[in-house]
């Protein structure tokens, strides 16, 4: 095994446990649904609203991708060793994996995060995405500083698309977007 993809899988298992909410081994349906109600009232929205529905649409797009792609026994659940083999197979090699099925979660999320609709994310808002994710306080500041590559202290839209795009199907080592939640040790 590679360095490289070590140091992927570390950052996949980080991930998986942000989607096992309920720490019961396995990312299920509930536990993305009980993800979008942590940020949902961490931001203040409600899934009426526009920005709580896109964020739910997103997550059940890519729920939907994740079963199609990545159970493979069928159960409806996702076990992380499903979860480690198939983000890589679905989202990271094949061509537009990400953009098609993840990038929609991604951009709901953060169009909630992005409070005053300014195309950016302060740190304050930055922070409460982060708790919704279970991140440490001192991971969330930590990863503001690395992904705050202009030191403008803020974060764009787009450049958190690319650092998330980065975080899950990214291979360098030294790609700032490794740092989206912190330390992966």
């Amino acid at each position: 095994m590679t360095a490289y993809s070590t140091h992927r899988e570390r950052r996949l298992d980080h991930a998986f446990f942000h989607l096992d909410v309920d720490r019961n081994g396995y990312a299920e349906h509930d536990d993305l649904t009980a993800l979008a109600a942590r940020l949902m009232d961490l931001f203040g929205e409600a899934p009426g609203t526009s920005k709580g529905g896109a964020l739910i649409d997103g997550f059940e797009t890519f729920w939907q991708a994740l079963l199609a792609a990545i159970d493979l026994d069928g159960d409806r659940r996702i076990s992380p060793l499903e979860w480690r083999q198939g983000m890589v197979s679905a989202f990271a090699e094949q061509e537009g994996g990400f953009d098609r099925c993840f990038r929609p979660a991604v951009l709901g999320a953060l169009a909630m995060v992005d409070t005053d609709e300014d195309g950016s994310v302060n740190p304050d808002e930055w922070r409460r995405f982060q708790r919704a994710f279970g991140t440490s306080p001192e991971d969330a500041e930590l990863s503001f500083a690395r992904l705050d590559s202009d030191g403008d202290g803020t974060l764009s839209v787009d450049e958190l698309v690319e650092n998330a795009r980065q975080f899950y199907t990214g291979t360098d080592e030294a790609a700032v977007g490794n740092w989206f939640f912190g330390r992966v040790d």
